[in-house]
């Protein structure tokens, strides 16, 4: 379904404003009720501008009400615009790029925008760097003081916009904080976050947005009307290996896996059965076998289990490598542990029903899944594919109960991105 419009957040999304607003704020609680510091430990991230008004009135004990809401910001957009005289600001990383190619696509997408701002507010923020034109309608925090009414807004004067009802399918919310995640859910459109403002990358993936990225640098308009859509293609893994185009092999078991065998959990006796599909040269299963695992090494690609096997000279005799598919082949033997290291994520979507069915029937009832997943990667044309917490415990919870999950150890190149899932197989 082709996305018809894109709905943006300001601050931190497409601007910074570098604290104008709260200095704003702050100039307008000295100035109308003598209170210094006056907006000193409240939020600003991900909040519309009538909630911030009410918190700080009501912390000071002062009239809550609409029209002391009103007075306060029809004096706010004054001191507002007082601050961005003295000091705009800066675009965003990749939003000049991205609005300067706009005129270029013959059947654009509306640009609306989703924020906090009250709506004078938002045109002053946008004015001071050549933006306002660029969007043609919005919802604003002087809508409603809730973010996510301010979505269903938005999505209303979208469809009016157009002349027909739009589906959230056809919507893309584009925002740095977890509360634009949740506003693109409250009307089922896809959530772009950008760890441009005010939360960082390994935050916003634990709200599982569509899609994350650092910033919007080297985007294209094709791209973002995409994002969160994930667009499979055919991989020959044994073409690769033979290529030896394996980018995701660092040579050595994953960080988070070292850290599990080395702090060994009490509650678990260590030795027993264990499978590592998409074992690849066999780094991962090795550190098992060295732990003192009984270990069985699957790969999908021959030559990935020649090598593995090559590599793994004097090393444990209980480790094993067979050449096989995890998806298709029947468990050779039940297991008491699974471990997988960002092998989900290679998988197609359409075929993930069917990994977890594989793992549920290779691990005994009582056994455990450990399974290093990496989070939404940038590439959503796959592999890797998008992965999201939500994802995960929604496929796998009801063959497995949830032991821990937490963010682990990685590689360089994956850091922020990597989640460790500890799973036990559910009994009955």
């Amino acid at each position: 379904m082709t996305t018809r419009l894109i709905l943006f957040d300001i601050d931190g999304t497409l601007i910074r404003t570098g604290g104008a607003g709260v200095r704003a704020f702050a100039r307008v609680a000295e100035r109308l009720y003598g209170i210094r510091d006056g907006t000193r430990g409240i939020r600003f991230h991900g909040r519309t501008d009538g909630s911030i008004v009410q918190e700080f009135l009501q912390a000071h004990g002062l009239p809550d009400s609409d029209a002391e809401r009103r007075h306060f910001l029809d004096a706010y957009v004054f001191l507002l615009d007082d601050e961005l005289h003295r000091q705009p600001g800066e675009l965003c990383p990749g939003i000049a790029g991205l609005m300067g190619t706009l005129p270029e696509i013959s059947q654009p997408p509306v640009l609306g925008l989703l924020t906090g701002n009250i709506r004078l507010g938002a045109g002053l923020k946008l004015a001071a760097h050549g933006l306002a034109a660029s969007f043609v309608l919005g919802a604003f925090g002087d809508d409603h003081l809730d973010r996510n009414a301010l979505a269903r807004i938005a999505l209303e004067r979208g469809s009016r916009h157009l002349g027909r009802p739009l589906s959230g399918e056809e919507v893309v919310v584009v925002g740095d904080t977890r509360a634009d995640v949740e506003c693109a859910r409250a009307i089922g459109a896809r959530c772009l976050a950008v760890a441009t403002g005010g939360e960082t990358l390994q935050e916003l993936l634990e709200h599982s947005p569509a899609e994350a990225a650092e910033s919007l640098e080297g985007w294209g308009w094709d791209r973002l009307m995409n994002a969160g859509r994930p667009a499979p293609r055919a991989v020959d893994w044994e073409d690769l290996y033979q290529a030896r185009d394996t980018r995701w092999d660092h040579g050595e078991a994953a960080p988070a896996l070292q850290d599990f065998l080395s702090a060994w959990p009490g509650e678990w006796p260590r030795q027993g059965t264990v499978v590592v599909p998409g074992c690849g040269r066999g780094h991962d299963a090795r550190a098992w076998a060295l732990a003192g695992f009984d270990v069985l090494g699957l790969d999908l690609a021959p030559t990935a289990v020649a090598e593995a096997r090559s590599m793994t000279t004097g090393a444990p005799a209980h480790l094993r490598f067979l050449q096989g598919d995890f998806l298709k082949d029947p468990p050779v033997a039940p297991v008491d542990w699974l471990f997988e290291h960002t092998l989900f994520c290679a998988i197609s979507p359409e075929h993930r029903d069917a990994y977890v069915r594989s793992a549920a029937g290779w691990v005994r009832p009582g056994g455990h899944l450990l399974a290093v997943h990496y989070l939404q990667p940038a590439d959503a044309g796959g592999p890797p594919y998008g992965v999201t917490v939500d994802e995960v415990l929604r496929r796998f919870g009801a063959d497995f109960e949830l032991v821990r999950h937490g963010s682990s150890r990685s590689f360089a190149s994956r850091a922020g991105r990597e989640r460790l899932f500890l799973w036990r197989r559910r009994i009955s």
